[in-house]
């Protein structure tokens, strides 16, 4: 299955942060969650839509 994300990193909220794995993963990954930045593939689903052959001809 694959993921898309526009955005990378987060800041600890609400209560239910108390228990999410994102910033112990990306600790192993030496990632600083902290900092909110747009992902290399931001534009991603606008290039595809921009593309008519796309999932057929609309």
């Amino acid at each position: 299955m694959s993921m898309w994300n526009a955005w990378r990193g987060c800041k600890k909220c609400s209560d239910g942060c108390l228990h999410c794995y994102i910033h112990k993963g990306d600790f192993k990954r030496n990632v600083d969650t902290n900092e909110i930045v747009k992902t290399k593939d931001f534009e991603k689903p606008i290039e595809k839509l921009a593309n008519i052959d796309y999932k057929g001809n609309r």
